[in-house]
């Protein structure tokens, strides 16, 4: 009996630690302090709701992130981009939503604060990854407060063996 919860506790903890997150090291990525303008969403005259009357976007072009890949190189990887749940200058994570595109390396998505997604899977094969993302950020002007403040964060995991 003890035997068996010791080989599950075993099995549990390796399963555990190859599906762990390492946080990318994203150093060589240009240092950018953004400031954007947000604008109305639904702009002009028109019949809109209330989630629509305080719809906000923001855009933000050609940011470029640099990832140190070089302890992964010839395993085959799933990298995630984070965002944290607590943002400085929104009440609520829901009240923003991200979504990108990229310029070749990693793929477009979508994210709000506290989740993460999936920006590449494959065999790693350089020590340095690098792309360029253009960020449309969406904000909900009843729960945002001026100066919204985040770091976007890369994570990966190492998959298969």
């Amino acid at each position: 009996m003890i035997r068996g919860a010791l080989l599950f506790a075993a099995a549990f903890a390796c399963c555990t630690f190859a599906a762990a997150s390492t946080r990318l090291d994203d150093s060589l990525s240009p240092r950018q302090r953004v400031q954007t303008t947000t604008h109305w969403l639904f702009d002009g005259t028109g019949d809109w709701n209330e989630e629509q009357m305080n719809a906000l976007v923001a855009d933000v072009s050609a940011m470029e992130f640099r990832l140190r890949t070089a302890p992964y190189i010839g395993k085959n990887a799933e990298i995630y981009l984070t965002i944290p749940r607590q943002v400085i200058g929104l009440k609520v994570p829901t009240a923003m939503r991200i979504e990108w595109k990229t310029r070749g390396t990693f793929t477009p998505g979508t994210l709000v604060p506290g989740d993460r997604a999936l920006v590449y899977r494959g065999k790693i094969t350089q020590s340095v990854m690098s792309d360029f993302f253009d960020f449309r950020i969406f904000l909900d002007a009843r729960t945002s407060e001026r100066g919204i403040e985040f770091d976007p964060v890369f994570e990966i995991e190492i998959v298969g063996s």
